[in-house]
């Protein structure tokens, strides 16, 4: 277990790092960052079939999580498309509840580890919030020009302001920034050969006063020490550019984005800063041989890649894990409490696979951190609010979507859908060849052709054009080919001219004579579904998650049938990534 190992005891000042507050910021306060309304709009249905409906405020709440883990362009198409996704999860939970999956302990968990977060969530938006100042109109601009600007930077690191005010003695005294650079990133746990440089930095790369120190420090010159999340810098500043816009519309058009940007930066770092003052004094010792006892045995099921299939499976394996270690066994003291096996368990699902995977006692911290905030969210009473109300029915729905889903995929009796699946996947996987009809019109010279083409953009008719040339300056043959014989001739590429509507030509082409075509029709061939049978079968078993959802899905199902609000998805949240 490498470094997770080691440090049988100590303090949670010790024991826990920088990052892991930026972990919880991820984690926790993005989903804090839109106000929530109280407007008919966050219960009104975003998508519907046959009675069941997701709306607004679940909607939120999921989207913004996808966008989490998963960055995307945010666009009208992607809500809908997701909207429409949660709406077909929706409809497989209720199958889950209608079998009882709902009292599983599996669901359970799940469900209570999503109210404990909406409750950390609680807490934050009720003591840290409150405390965060509104940016002003020049702070919005500030960051306006700071997001069109960047510094190409260097920095000398250190982990206490004793070290980093030593070193900044040593600068003025003469010594070198690139070897206090160097340095300080080796003892920082960087590469060697790093020398503090930082690549480009333009806005909201860094915490607020970093990044306010560093575009006030010129060109070539060195900042003052600055305090970060993750400790203390010196920065140099080698290069900087900015693109300068003349109009206010570029500003006004993003204005909002920056203004939501410029506070939640803020509130992420409130709410570190809050965590540290709650749960940093406590203490913290761990029983290194349980934990490794433990780590042994989840350690096989871990994903061998960072693939988001991988980690899914793994998240899947971990609610259902049951180690042979006693639950009740004692796996850390914190303040004198014991904190088990059991509860590390718990709490797993919810901590970053990288943290699992790569330092196993850290994963132990997050989730004694996780256990600390939610119990202490009590004195803020999260279970009378809407949010934290609204969270237990998400979760009960994703949990009963995945309890259902693995309970058909383990229960999936494949062989009888090998012939449907064969139409499903026939024309990803088992495409034979393509037979293109097409017209052939071929002129007796470069000049004609062109000529006509020209002719055929005006008028759109190629009939037309054609009964206004020459006799005898054009052929036109009609020819059949399949992807099977070499053409160099884009025929398999040219989409099919239907009658009803503007003709597609492409050309012209030199081939002896110059010419012109048209694709009329176009079919498929596949190979028989005798010849690949096997292959079919083994596309179920490697997709049987796949399989089991639409399976899942009742037989009156359509996609098509499903009502979508676009107008509502517009309104709910900005589009801010």
């Amino acid at each position: 277990m490498n470094q997770s190992r080691r440090n049988a005891t100590g303090s949670l000042p010790q024991a826990i790092t920088k990052s892991l507050f930026m972990i919880l910021v991820v984690a926790l306060v993005v989903f804090s960052s839109c106000s929530r309304d109280t407007s008919d709009d966050l219960l009104a249905p975003v998508a519907s079939w046959n009675g069941i409906e997701i709306v607004g405020e679940h909607f939120i709440q999921e989207y913004q999580l996808f966008g989490t883990y998963a960055p995307f362009r945010d666009t009208p198409e992607v809500r809908r498309h997701y909207a429409r996704v949660m709406l077909e999860r929706m409809i497989i939970a209720e199958k889950g509840r209608d079998a009882g999956l709902d009292t599983t302990r599996h669901v359970r968990h799940a469900v209570q580890r999503r109210v404990d977060m909406a409750s950390r969530r609680h807490l934050f938006n009720t003591e840290v919030r409150p405390t965060v100042k509104e940016p002003g109109a020049d702070e919005i601009y500030t960051a306006f020009r700071r997001s069109n600007a960047r510094l190409r930077a260097q920095q000398i690191y250190a982990s206490s302001q004793a070290e980093i005010d030593s070193l900044y003695r040593k600068l003025h005294a003469g010594a070198d920034f690139d070897q206090l650079a160097e340095e300080s990133m080796i003892r920082a746990g960087s590469g060697m050969g790093t020398a503090g440089h930082m690549g480009w930095i333009t806005f909201n790369d860094l915490d607020e006063e970093p990044e306010n120190v560093l575009f006030a420090t010129p060109r070539h010159h060195i900042s003052p020490p600055v305090q970060s999340l993750r400790g203390w810098h010196i920065f140099r500043v080698w290069d900087e550019e900015e693109t300068v816009f003349l109009d206010e519309s570029t500003f006004n058009n993003i204005r909002d984005r920056l203004e939501f940007q410029v506070f939640q930066r803020r509130f992420d770092e409130a709410t570190a800063r809050f965590i540290q003052q709650e749960i940093l004094s406590t203490d913290l010792a761990v029983d290194m041989q349980v934990l490794g006892a433990l780590y042994d045995i989840i350690q096989p099921s871990m994903p061998q890649r960072s693939h988001p299939e991988e980690i899914i499976r793994f998240n899947n394996e971990l609610n259902l894990m049951q180690p042979e270690i006693d639950e009740q066994t004692t796996v850390a003291i914190v303040d004198g409490a014991e904190f088990t096996v059991g509860q590390f368990m718990y709490h797993l699902p919810d901590i970053p696979v990288e943290w699992i995977v790569n330092d196993f006692r850290h994963a132990l911290e997050i989730a004694i951190r996780d256990s600390i905030l939610a119990a202490r969210s009590e004195r803020v009473r999260p279970d009378t609010t809407l949010d934290v109300r609204l969270n237990r029915r998400v979760a009960e729905y994703t949990a009963l979507y995945y309890a259902a889903l693995q309970q058909g995929a383990d229960t999936l009796n494949l062989a009888p859908l090998v012939d449907a699946y064969y139409d499903v996947w026939k024309n990803e996987q088992f495409v034979a060849y393509h037979t293109t009809s097409y017209r052939m019109y071929t002129f007796r010279d470069s000049l004609t052709a062109t000529d006509a083409v020209e002719r055929f953009m005006a008028l759109q008719n190629w009939q037309q054009v054609l009964q206004g040339m020459p006799a005898g300056s054009f052929t036109v043959e009609d020819r059949v080919a399949t992807t099977l014989e070499y053409t160099d001739l884009p025929i398999h590429s040219l989409p099919v001219s239907h009658p009803d509507s503007t003709e597609i030509l492409t050309g012209p082409f030199a081939r002896a004579n110059w010419g012109v075509i048209k694709a009329t029709d176009r079919q498929t061939t596949w190979v028989p579904l005798e010849e690949v049978r096997d292959q079919v079968m083994q596309l179920l078993n490697e997709r049987r998650v796949f399989v089991a959802h639409r399976e899942l899905l009742p037989r009156d199902y359509r996609p098509e049938d499903i009502v979508i609000d676009t107008e509502l998805l517009d309104r709910l949240i900005p589009y801010y990534f």
